[in-house]
């Protein structure tokens, strides 16, 4: 078996709440055989603005990759809802942008919401409930006349 069908990706998603601020900081970090990628992001827990984002690019398989750096700074002031994907096409995308920050961001930056809608459960069933009501219709798993 060559190499290149032997590849493995660990993608890895967290969010925790500052106990001061109460923003969320949002990380995800991306590693395989090529790349080691760390990004964290700060976000208002009641409208979801991205306050900061940094990445940092460990391992690479070229040494231009860390200045798709300088565009995730184009987070910053995004609010996560409707749109995203193609804000984030928009703000990471293109020739000096990154196709796994997108990637990335994609699989990360949705959790805020469920983050957010479910912050003072204090139960996963009591979660699951607020996430059915506030998400109904907006998947599979939530469908529009879903109780």
């Amino acid at each position: 078996m060559s190499r290149q069908t032997d590849f493995q990706r660990t993608v890895h998603y967290s969010i925790s709440q500052q106990p001061q601020q109460g923003d969320f900081i949002l990380k995800a970090h991306l590693e395989d055989r090529l790349h080691d990628i760390e990004t964290v992001l700060t976000t208002t827990p009641d409208t979801l603005e991205i306050r900061t984002a940094t990445v940092q690019f460990h391992r690479s398989p070229s040494p231009l990759c860390s200045q798709a750096e300088k565009r995730f700074s184009r987070l910053e002031g995004l609010t996560i809802g409707k749109g995203l994907s193609e804000q984030l096409r928009e703000r990471l995308g293109g020739s000096e942008g990154c196709g796994n920050l997108r990637t990335m961001m994609l699989g990360l930056l949705p959790l805020a919401i469920n983050a957010r809608v479910s912050q003072d459960c204090e139960s996963d069933e009591q979660a699951l409930e607020l996430m059915q009501q506030n998400l109904q219709g907006t998947c599979a798993g939530f469908p529009p006349n879903c109780k």
